[in-house]
């Protein structure tokens, strides 16, 4: 029983390091762009591992999953965007 859950447990244990992970870089960048997109690119790798794994969509209904990366993209686009508009005009 435990070993069919073993998949679903590593995906639990790679989003909580990669929280952890983005936690650190978001504490010690001070601000850098680079760290900011780091942290962001983290973020959308951890929405994509909840999307597939946690909601079940990896195996089934293609073209929600699919909707759901493009808005987590969209977000993503749009949060890289704003520091480097910020940067430009101050």
């Amino acid at each position: 029983m435990f070993f069919a859950r073993l998949p679903l447990f590593r995906t639990f244990l790679a989003v909580l390091v990669l929280a952890v992970c983005g936690a650190v870089i978001a504490t010690l960048s001070a601000g850098n762009l680079i760290a900011i997109a780091a942290v962001l690119v983290i973020a959308f790798i951890k929405a994509r591992l909840v999307i597939l794994d946690f909601m079940e969509l990896r195996h089934g209904q293609r073209t929600m999953a699919v909707s759901l990366m493009l808005w987590c993209a969209l977000l993503l686009a749009a949060a890289m965007a704003r520091p480097v508009i910020i940067s430009a005009f101050a």
